[in-house]
């Protein structure tokens, strides 16, 4: 079965841990990996979306969007608890 799903998608699992590894490093503060992670889940989402129906890719972008959102949202108030202290 996990090799079925390899197959279908192309994906490496090198490429999941890297995406993964990519919102540990965010997650923890280290915004200047966004730019990486946001990269890196693309990817796999276009490799991803060759198999994927219209609305499962709309619902996978809506959720990555999201995603950007919430973690833009957690940097700016990081930053004017920065300079307000």
């Amino acid at each position: 079965m996990r090799e079925q799903v390899k197959d279908a998608l192309d994906i490496a699992p090198q490429e999941v841990s890297k995406a993964i590894e990519g919102v540990l490093h965010v997650a923890s503060g280290k915004y200047d990996k966004l730019p990486d992670l946001m990269r890196d889940a693309g990817s796999i989402l276009m490799r991803a979306s060759r198999k994927l129906t219209t609305t499962q890719i709309v619902l996978a972008v809506s959720v990555l969007a999201v995603g950007v959102i919430v973690v833009a949202t957690a940097m700016n108030e990081n930053h004017r608890h920065e300079h307000q202290e």
